[in-house]
């Protein structure tokens, strides 16, 4: 059977289904066999690669300067988000937890009353349970999961750090998070910036981890359309992950200076941070 897209018109078929353990799938006519089917998510098995290979996230589990001190940073203004709008006593899930780095630094950090991590690569769950330290395990949990059919166990505030650039259907996903949360902490490449534009299409790690940056407006757009506002926007860090340390070390010295001219920041910041608030 022969199937053949129009020249004026392209014809797409998207077919999901998901069994026991198997990954979602997508199918596309009007292009090669090699392209048409492949795993929704290809990020899933890369990240599940990077755990077996490395106990860790390439960014976390390697001792680079550039990583240590961006993700840092990172960690720094989502903390002081959640610590400007939050009570301490608050319940927090984190999506797409990867290997629990980050949730722990937020459950050290910042003290939730509890922190489930989720995300859906499983050798990076294993690695994040192996974190929980006896003193936080009654208040951190890791599980395997999907932002797609996530579902709230009492949490007031969502984290979804570096999640949405990752994903085939982010307006799905964001969808999802609206039936689900009131509150939501996005932390995302910032689209605005042409450099990070170079690096996802030239970088082996970048294309092999689907990574895709949104422009800002877009990514509002999307929030607000499933009810979400904008309550607090941040665009900051100059340096990237993967980043040799002398030039990520003078990038890190004139960061502040960036950072402080408003329109600059924006288009030469690496880093877009914004919390989205809908009204129950």
């Amino acid at each position: 059977m022969n199937l053949r897209a129009s020249s004026e018109a392209v014809l797409r078929l998207d077919v999901y289904f998901q069994e026991a353990g198997s990954p979602k799938w997508q199918f596309r006519f009007g292009a090669t066999m090699k392209d048409s089917i492949r795993p929704l998510e290809r990020s899933i098995e890369a990240f599940n690669a990077d755990t077996a290979a490395h106990g860790g996230y390439v960014y976390t589990a390697i001792d680079r300067w550039s990583s240590r001190y961006a993700t840092g940073r990172q960690t720094e203004k989502l903390i002081q988000m959640l610590a400007e709008n939050f009570p301490r006593s608050v319940q927090v899930v984190d999506i797409g937890c990867g290997d629990g780095a980050f949730t722990m630094e937020i459950a050290e950090r910042f003290g939730p009353s509890t922190i489930r991590g989720i995300d859906p690569a499983a050798n990076a769950v294993n690695a994040a349970r192996a974190r929980i330290p006896s003193r936080l395990s009654s208040s951190v949990s890791f599980e395997v999961g999907s932002i797609y059919d996530i579902e709230n166990k009492g949490e007031t505030v969502a984290v979804a750090r570096g999640v949405l650039h990752h994903l085939d259907r982010p307006q799905a996903a964001i969808a999802q998070l609206a039936k689900q949360f009131t509150s939501v902490i996005a932390l995302e490449p910032n689209g605005y910036n042409p450099v990070m534009k170079i690096i996802e299409n030239t970088s082996q790690y970048h294309r092999r981890h689907d990574e895709k940056s949104y422009w800002p407006p877009t990514l509002n757009r999307w929030f607000t359309q499933e009810g979400f506002s904008v309550v607090a926007q941040r665009f900051f860090c100059l340096v990237p992950y993967f980043c040799p340390t002398p030039a990520a070390r003078i990038l890190s010295r004139v960061e502040s200076a960036i950072e402080s001219l408003p329109v600059v920041r924006q288009i030469c910041c690496g880093t877009n941070l914004v919390l989205y608030r809908r009204l129950p």
